[in-house]
């Protein structure tokens, strides 16, 4: 831990958890596009076993995407 005064270590603390939250959604989001519009016709739908599979996917998607930001 730095030793920061109040607000720079706010500062901070909203700039690393921005960027990394943006690029995790970032990794989600676009594989659950690709997952609805691209990988099956009809869309999934929030009822269907295999969405809440993708979503999984698609976290661990957005934990690759979001890496680099926590490194």
């Amino acid at each position: 831990m730095r030793s920061l005064s109040f607000w720079p270590g706010l500062k901070e603390a909203i700039k690393a958890d921005t960027l990394s939250l943006t690029a995790f959604e970032v990794g989600l989001f676009a594989w659950m596009a690709l997952s609805s519009l691209v990988f099956f016709h009809p869309a999934l739908h929030p009822d269907s076993p295999v969405y809440w599979f993708m979503m999984q996917v698609g976290m661990v998607i957005g934990f690759g995407t979001n890496y680099p930001m926590n490194w």
